[in-house]
């Protein structure tokens, strides 16, 4: 048995994670029952709740045919908090359709990226986790005409409350980050878009997996969200889409995120074009990131979730330093975000040393960075940004230290 399907130990994330491995597998009833004796049920309702995953686990362990005996006080809260989803979900849903339905009437082409493109197919319902946004990718040309269109809705862009630039400053980082945040308050629910118009990773990141010349607008499908067709990734495209978002957006934390890759790829897995994949994500940078995410997916959810040979096709012997991989799998036992962590992750992201080094410089010497922290109004000589940089991320991790 691996090391993330025991169920022994303190940590909640490991446990959670080995309970779903057990009941997908091929034990008996008896032996997943056993499995689930001696669980801190209050800290798994809560620990789910807050991933916002109880839709999925009401479904997991409250149907009949499953058999599983559980506390009815962790059994109603998980169903209240099912409800709440459902019910915001159908709300999200609503709003969804009716956005895709005026783009396509301004013959805007888009992509819906996560979120319900793949909910039902992953999940069996469209209510299994809870939705934080929209996410839709556009063409660069079209990002004016869809701008005035959400700003007509009532949309209003996000600008983050840390950022001390002005707000136009905030407001140009969208060309560096190819990507905009949009909020509507709609009676007593809010709503959050993020468009896309390029594919970036995180700061000081960026450009270098070169992800905007990947085939994504080639290689698409269809579903319906309510009544309306919607354009979505291939399955190929979504699982390199969900593995970097996974790895370079969320720093391999979150259990709602490695849930769904995981579930993802139990139900894809053996019919995805590996090839194609391969040679898709053909850089090392790339390969090495998809390799990490698919060895977590096999060593805590089980091996009939992703055979083992495919993440060794992509992260083979010495491709990782001593300790790399122990640091993920760190990252993916916390509950919540590091901001220590991340700058960790971004400095290992790359699979060579010269990738890393080129990572340091642009983080130590590119003008965006001061741009990225204060705005175009802060300046700061060429010869002192490097100390500057370190400035501000040391009061970062402080202040990150004292919340």
């Amino acid at each position: 048995m691996t090391r993330g399907r025991g169920m022994k130990g303190s940590n909640i994330n490991e446990k959670i994670l080995s309970l779903i491995a057990v009941l997908y597998s091929e034990m008996s009833l008896h032996d997943k029952t056993s499995a689930t004796q001696n669980l801190d049920w209050p800290a798994m309702a809560s620990a789910v709740e807050n991933a916002g995953m109880a839709g999925f686990f009401s479904d997991l362990l409250l149907q009949t045919e499953t058999g599983l005996e559980v506390p009815s006080a962790f059994a109603e809260s998980l169903k209240n908090a099912a409800r709440r989803i459902a019910v915001r979900n159908a709300f999200y849903k609503f709003e969804c359709e009716r956005i895709l339905k005026k783009l396509h009437n301004a013959s805007i082409e888009n992509i819906l990226l996560k979120g319900f493109s793949y909910m039902q197919d992953i999940y069996g319902n469209t209510a299994a986790r809870r939705m934080s946004d929209i996410d839709l990718l556009i063409r660069p040309d079209d990002r004016t005409k869809v701008l005035e269109y959400l700003r007509a809705e009532g949309y209003s862009k996000y600008v983050t409350p840390s950022f001390r630039g002005s707000h136009n400053d905030f407001i140009n980082l969208s060309d560096i980050k190819g990507e905009a945040h949009f909020i509507n308050k709609i009676g007593a629910l809010l709503v959050n878009i993020d468009l896309h118009w390029k594919f970036r990773a995180n700061f000081p990141m960026n450009d270098y997996l070169a992800m905007d010349r990947f085939p994504w607008w080639e290689n698409c499908s269809t579903v319906l969200i309510g009544g309306t067709p919607a354009r979505r990734l291939s399955p190929e495209m979504q699982f390199i889409h969900l593995a970097l978002h996974f790895a370079l957006h969320h720093q391999y934390t979150g259990l709602r995120w490695f849930v769904e890759l995981g579930l993802f790829l139990r139900r894809f897995a053996s019919v995805l074009d590996w090839e194609y994949i391969d040679r898709t994500a053909s850089s090392s940078d790339c390969r090495k990131l998809l390799g990490v995410c698919l060895r977590l997916v096999t060593d805590y959810l089980g091996e009939s979730w992703c055979a083992s040979a495919i993440w060794k096709k992509f992260l083979p012997a010495g491709t990782l330093l001593p300790g790399e991989y122990r640091f993920y799998q760190s990252c993916l036992m916390r509950v919540s975000w590091s901001r220590f962590s991340k700058y960790i992750c971004m400095l290992l992201s790359p699979a060579t040393i010269s990738g890393r080094l080129r990572l340091i410089s642009y983080f130590f010497f590119d003008s965006e960075g001061i741009v990225m922290w204060h705005g175009t109004n802060k300046k700061v000589p060429k010869w002192i940004q490097p100390f500057y940089s370190l400035y501000i991320v040391g009061c970062q991790l402080l202040q990150g230290k004292r919340h």
